[in-house]
């Protein structure tokens, strides 16, 4: 499934962001409230990521962000893959981390790592379906809250 295309998230992007949040339970568990996006994303500029809007027939699909230079070990990580409720089971996240995979490739790197929730089994899954291997769990020390590392060979 091609045809993919993406653009940088912008301010105008923020409404269809919100309306995916709001029927997501778990993001918002995980990650914050359509309430709390726009801090949420101020806490990320620090990494120099990329966030981004995802379209198929110029119709919006879904959110995604990832870095290609992480402090913790200097290697590309995927942070969010998003899907709008409508979109879903479609192949569009498997899709998305495709690209985003292909793109990494590209330049030069050979792996790219996400961290997971160990409480988000449907996540993990997910994860293990697009092609991602649990290397290990990680503690937050903030919160105590566990962490499955996974990486994916490019």
């Amino acid at each position: 499934m091609k045809n993919l295309e993406f653009k940088e998230l912008n301010k105008g992007d923020y409404n269809f962001f919100k309306d995916i949040i709001r029927v997501s339970d778990d993001w918002q568990q995980e990650e914050c409230s359509e309430n709390e996006l726009e801090n949420y994303l101020l806490s990320y500029q620090m990494f120099n990521g990329q966030w981004r809007i995802w379209y198929k027939n110029n119709n919006k699909i879904g959110i995604s962000y990832h870095i290609e230079w992480s402090p913790s070990n200097e290697r590309p990580w995927i942070g969010t893959i998003l899907i709008h409720p409508n979109q879903r089971l479609r192949g569009f996240g498997q899709n998305i981390i495709k690209e985003i995979g292909h793109e990494l490739k590209s330049k030069g790197h050979k792996a790219c790592y996400v961290g997971c929730s160990i409480n988000q089994d449907g996540w993990l899954r997910f994860l293990g379906n697009c092609g991602f291997e649990q290397l290990k769990i990680e503690k937050e020390v903030t919160t105590s809250k566990e962490y499955m590392i996974s990486v994916m060979p490019l």
